[in-house]
């Protein structure tokens, strides 16, 4: 019998990470992520840069992606969908970015209310039956922005989609505890429509433990740099390109120095010689503070002089071989990411970048602009986390998953494994 699939209407859809994510049927070093049921009807975004990167790979992706702004989309263009995917815009309540929240100068702050009156749309297209649910995905400034009137941003958004009609939760999660090999913090709402259950965040914790996959709480040996960066060489595809520093930064980033572990450490990943038998300086990373005070630029002097007014702010943080990359942005500024190698004096490559956001090796992020795949990554869902995410919202729905699979399998004869659809009433 064939696996159902939902039909999906992404919106904000970028260079397709969620997408990916969600469709499943991918692979990241030496794991497959098996097909979720999930199909995209419709991908939408604004960006010529990012739905070029979309469509030469709308073979893995199921589909191209259109070039439009949500804000001129017509009910009548929307397709009948079952679900709404939305990563709309972060900038405006980013730490990266000048936090003007909603009340940013080009609308982009409100762009949820885009995503809410397409849902409406959605639901006039399919005669009067609202989609099955919904996500969206935005960084953890959201948080504590709020409204005019009050409310935080996800909490205005609660309200707003239990009047439509859906039961709305929210969690901010870390990706680096669902296999993804970066500590980006993002919050993932997600809205299943009334006469289902509330979504349940454990899930996606569940299936990440079934499935073995690493996480920073329990074994994130294969999260580390120097594990993806072990398998790295110049025959993968964009591996050559790479953004070159400006000359202020190229000259930061020299005299930072490289990390005390190089090119000869990296041998030691692929057999997972633990970390305290390859040196005491595996996880010693780098930034700014390394640079001695007389060779420091006039403002990092300042801030080096009077901490407490700057909070000490770790700029051009260099990661070492044995942690954890950080958030890679879309701008893959070294001041305030962490996307410089640590041992060759350069930004990490564009095919580095995807690897660190777990997009798969056959991935084309070749553009005619080197700041396109920086950016179309850097704004990116995980495709890893998006991944355990459909996978767990799949499940809840009591729909045939590979994550459902094997938790069945694993308590079959407990028979605790409930598998009748709850949209059996659809």
């Amino acid at each position: 019998m064939r696996q159902r699939q939902l039909k999906v209407l992404s919106l904000f859809a970028g260079c397709g990470g969620m997408d990916l994510g969600f469709k499943g049927g991918f692979e990241f070093l030496g794991r497959r992520y098996w097909a979720n049921p999930f199909a995209i009807s419709l991908a939408v975004d604004f960006d010529s840069e990012v739905v070029d990167l979309y469509n030469q790979n709308a073979a893995l992706l199921g589909g191209p992606c259109t070039l439009r702004d949500v804000r001129d989309i017509a009910v009548e263009d929307l397709p009948a969908v079952d679900f709404v995917t939305a990563g709309f815009p972060c900038q405006p309540f980013s730490n990266a970015g000048k936090r003007k929240g909603v009340h940013d100068d080009d609308g982009r702050g409100v762009l949820f209310e885009e995503c809410e009156r397409l849902i409406r749309g959605c639901q006039s297209r399919s005669g009067g039956k609202l989609p099955i649910g919904f996500v969206f995905e935005n960084v953890k400034g959201i948080l504590s922005t709020r409204m005019p009137n009050g409310r935080t941003v996800p909490d205005e958004i609660v309200r707003r989609m239990a009047k439509l009609g859906f039961n709305t939760v929210f969690r901010l999660v870390r990706a680096s505890d669902f296999g993804v090999p970066q500590n980006r913090e993002r919050v993932l709402m997600v809205g299943l429509r009334e006469g289902l259950p509330p979504f349940d965040f454990g899930r996606m914790d569940s299936i990440a433990e079934a499935l073995m996959l690493p996480s920073a709480k329990r074994d994130p040996y294969e999260l580390l740099v120097g594990w993806w960066l072990s398998t790295v060489n110049d025959r993968l595809p964009n591996q050559r390109e790479y953004w070159r520093f400006s000359p202020g930064s190229q000259s930061m980033v020299d005299k930072i120095g490289p990390c005390e572990d190089g090119a000869a450490a990296l041998k030691h990943f692929l057999a997972r010689t633990p970390l305290d038998h390859i040196s005491p300086t595996i996880c010693r990373g780098r930034s700014w503070k390394n640079i001695a005070v007389r060779h420091l630029p006039p403002r990092f002097r300042r801030i080096h002089d009077n901490p407490e007014k700057y909070r000490a702010p770790n700029f051009y943080r260099r990661f070492a071989l044995g942690e954890i990359c950080g958030t890679v942005t879309a701008s893959a500024q070294p001041e305030n990411a962490g996307i410089t190698h640590p041992f060759e004096n350069r930004r990490f490559s564009v095919r580095e970048i995807g690897r660190i956001q777990s997009f798969p090796d056959d991935f084309d992020l070749s553009h005619r602009r080197i700041t396109a795949p920086y950016k179309g990554v850097g704004n990116a869902v995980p495709p890893i986390l998006a991944w355990v995410l459909a996978s767990a919202v799949a499940e809840h729905l009591g729909l045939a998953s590979t994550a459902a699979g094997v938790r069945k399998s694993k308590r079959a004869s407990a028979g605790s494994h409930r598998s009748r659809s709850l949209l059996s009433f659809r």
